[in-house]
């Protein structure tokens, strides 16, 4: 009897080992590859539980060190779905997603994280004389990036002391290109289709001044 009662015992006592799921990383800043500190990643999950799906909620969260790694982890439940946001100072927000299938208790899951830096571009169209009321000028930012920061529409300006200017966050280390179709009545000032690029520093600005 005293051996079945052990038996007993033993099988109801459930293991907790190998619950929780790994996610180690790094995040570097693109395109240059250097490492981001103090960037934030977090998870959010969407679980199912008692057969019935439950609402997006964060379930982990790392900051990257100085070389820009990162770990964490979080409770293994019947994952829908898995999407992560990395943030940090300069840069534009990251997002991505992890497949629940391929996570397994022991074996961290690898996340490399690319991160954008900002740069500020101004831009200022003007007109200066001699100048007519048919004078005109339709301008507009090329699309060389996915990156929905910078106005990619036409600006159309008309007319005599037409001027515009605004700022706009894009992506650093990178050229952005625009064009302008210009129509002047006057002899003498250029008109036609002009087509260039501006470059645009990591953390930094650039200017874009076109005076017609």
């Amino acid at each position: 009897m005293f051996p079945l009662l052990v038996l007993i015992a033993t099988g109801c006592n459930r293991s907790t080992e190998g619950m929780q799921l790994q996610v180690e990383g790094q995040i570097r800043t693109a395109p240059s590859g250097e490492p981001v500190a103090g960037a934030d990643w977090i998870l959010f999950e969407r679980a199912v539980e008692d057969g019935a799906l439950q609402a997006e909620e964060e379930v982990a969260a790392a900051e990257s060190d100085g070389l820009g790694q990162f770990s964490t982890e979080f409770p293994r439940r019947s994952s829908y779905s898995l999407r992560w946001t990395s943030e940090a100072a300069g840069h534009f927000t990251a997002a991505g997603t992890l497949d629940p299938d391929e996570l397994l208790p022991g074996e961290p899951a690898q996340v490399d994280v690319a991160m954008n830096a900002v740069c500020t571009l101004h831009v200022q169209l003007a007109s200066l004389a001699p100048e007519d009321s048919t004078d005109r000028l339709a301008f507009n930012l090329g699309e060389d990036f996915p990156c929905a920061c910078c106005p990619t529409d036409v600006v159309v300006l008309e007319g005599v002391g037409a001027d515009s200017s605004w700022s706009c966050l894009m992506h650093g280390d990178r050229w952005m290109t625009w064009g302008a179709d210009l129509e002047v009545a006057l002899i003498g000032q250029p008109d036609g289709i002009f087509i260039d690029s501006t470059f645009c520093p990591a953390f930094g600005s650039a200017n874009l001044n076109l005076t017609w």
